[in-house]
């Protein structure tokens, strides 16, 4: 018997062992399996490849939704899902993906979809949207990797999103008998920077575009699903006329299709809708008169430079705030999907026809890349996750939070999540006015000394809003949190240390859930923490809860400073009801 270096007793070849299995001598640890030892390297390989491409390729996601067209406790009509890194979840459901063309390098793999059973051409129901909302991913992942060598271009991959919509369809009426009602759907996948949509049906996709001049950039919208959906478009008309249908236009103006039994719909595709599919339906004497084939496009990202953000949105709000409502709601709460969202979705709730529709968006910011997006060393790295952060914020407490009481006014809170989002875009809408009406001192140092004091419209804001005790100091102190190390801001939840630390100084962030209430900070530091944005990619995350029920929302703005925890300490947190605050260490 010898001993390698590692200590594993190994069994000489003249010890009379030499007829033992090889499989037994791996059993018994006498024999490294070098299979393993070659796959783990491949996976750490892959892995490093996969944080390289998620630092280069980032997105900010966040989703909104109001209102419900059944009675609570009843299931949601419109189902979201967000997925940042999709290459992980095939991984987990090993599934292998294409490694050639548009794949090649592991480029980043991200899919975002809204699925709507509100735009379907009978009664409004929750069962194909629901089943749809499971069922997409593992069957675009099936055919995906069902895409042999030399086809993982865009025209295979168009092709191979309108197949999975197809699948989806055939499914549903051949193997789904209990499931009568339909659906319309907009998906985005994101391969590296190819953008392939489709579109089903009165939901809408619209991408913001720049363009013009760098002096005055105006953002244009391109609607991704404007060629289908109603029947009074030319090719869907032409499609209802000779399936024989009867295309007309209501005394209210709403395009329609009628079929031989009388029944009329404004949709003129969707998933699902037995009744409208002939014999696949298995509906005795229906024809087919609605298709359920998407539109389906590829278009190039120019990301985050001529491309900012898209707006993903079920047909009640697709029908009623325009694609230039959704580009205005953008460009004011830019680089903010929270904000957006809730400012698109709150803008279609307060449509009449709207009152008991579920209006829901999904925002996708295009983060500009770093062009440092390799990352900095792991000693480096770590110094930067020990720097610690000063902010200052608005906390709007709702009804649904662990303590709804308000303890600067010592009463009870009664209002939803919804009124303490909409008071918060009012105040993000004030701030940004204020900061840009307020002229910046030329000299570095001047500017970030200005950036550490709360200006007037804050120290106004903080008053009147919020309801935290932090609001009760006087000074430059009203609404400060002291300094946070990374522990101390993880406190508030993952989501709001990973928004913090991404900000500049000075920066106001999006509505931010904390394990609180509501809230809107502001923070400054000398040096920026590099680390948090690249967690937005790692995170992989799939919705289909509409609005998760959380403690608290907060906009906040950020002010960090260069020194690290260990130079600062914090003093331990005091709880006050649901809203932590911290309060700074003198020096």
């Amino acid at each position: 018997m010898s001993a390698n270096p590692n200590g594993a007793s190994i069994v000489s070849s003249n010890a009379g062992y030499s007829g033992t299995p090889l499989w037994k001598l791996k059993q018994q640890g006498a024999v490294q399996n070098i299979n393993k030892i070659v796959e783990e390297a491949e996976e750490q390989k892959l892995h490093a490849l996969d944080e390289e491409n998620s630092e280069t390729l980032r997105v900010s996601v966040d989703a909104v939704s109001l209102g419900r067209a059944e009675g609570i406790g009843e299931k949601p009509l419109v189902r979201h899902i967000i997925v940042k890194d999709l290459r992980k979840v095939a991984a987990r459901s090993k599934m292998a993906l294409p490694q050639g063309g548009l794949f090649e390098n592991r480029a980043p793999l991200m899919f975002f979809a809204v699925f709507d059973g509100q735009s379907c051409a009978d009664t409004p129901g929750p069962l194909t949207a629901e089943w749809c909302a499971k069922q997409v991913i593992p069957k675009l992942l099936r055919n995906l990797s069902a895409l042999p060598a030399g086809y993982e271009n865009q025209t295979f991959v168009k092709a191979t999103l309108t197949k999975t919509f197809d699948d989806l369809d055939k499914e549903i009426l051949r193997n789904q008998p209990g499931i009568h009602d339909g659906c319309g759907a907009a998906v985005a996948l994101l391969v590296g920077e190819k953008l392939f949509s489709s579109v089903i049906g009165k939901c809408e996709i619209v991408l913001c575009e720049a363009g013009g001049p760098p002096q005055r950039v105006r953002y244009n919208p391109i609607a991704l699903g404007s060629n289908q959906g109603r029947p009074d478009l030319p090719e869907e008309t032409q499609f209802l006329q000779e399936a024989g249908g009867v295309v007309y236009t209501s005394e209210a103006g709403v395009p329609l299709v009628s079929g031989p039994s009388g029944a009329s719909t404004s949709v003129s595709r969707s998933l699902g809708d037995r009744a409208w599919k002939g014999p696949d339906g298995g509906v005795p004497g229906s024809i087919k008169l609605l298709k359920g084939t998407p539109e389906t496009r590829v278009t190039d990202l120019s990301w985050a430079e001529r491309h900012q953000f898209m707006v993903l949105s079920s047909a009640p709000v697709a029908q009623t705030v325009t694609p230039d409502d959704c580009i205005s709601a953008g460009a004011e709460f830019h680089g903010k999907p929270r904000a957006i969202a809730g400012e698109v979705t709150s803008k279609a709730s307060e449509f009449p026809q709207n009152a008991s529709a579920q209006c829901t968006s999904v925002v996708v910011h295009f983060i500009p890349k770093d062009e440092k997006a390799g990352g900095p060393p792991a000693a480096k790295k770590a110094r930067k996750e020990a720097e610690s952060v000063r902010l200052r914020h608005i906390v709007v407490k709702h009804r649904d939070c662990g303590q709804p009481f308000d303890p600067v006014r010592g009463r009870p809170i009664v209002r939803s999540r919804e009124e303490a989002e909409a008071m918060l875009r009012t105040a993000l809408r004030e701030l940004n006015q204020e900061a840009k009406n307020t002229k910046t001192s030329m000299d570095a140092s001047k500017a970030k000394l200005a950036a550490l004091q709360p200006s007037p419209k804050y120290v106004s804001l903080c008053k009147e809003l919020s309801e935290c005790t932090t609001a009760q100091k006087g000074g430059g102190m009203m609404g400060d949190l002291g300094w946070l190390s990374n522990e101390g801001l993880h406190r508030f939840g993952p989501s709001f240390a990973e928004t913090a630390k991404s900000l500049g100084v000075g920066q106001w962030s999006d509505l931010e859930a904390q394990n609180m209430a509501s809230t809107s900070c502001s923070a400054s530091r000398e040096r920026r923490v590099g680390s948090s944005n690249k967690n937005v990619n790692k995170n992989n995350t799939t919705n289909n809860n509409i609005t998760p029920k959380q403690n608290t929302v907060s906009p906040f703005s950020l002010a960090l400073y260069g020194n690290s925890a260990a130079a600062r300490a914090n003093l331990p947190p005091s709880t006050d009801g649901q809203v932590l605050t911290y309060r700074r260490q003198e020096w």
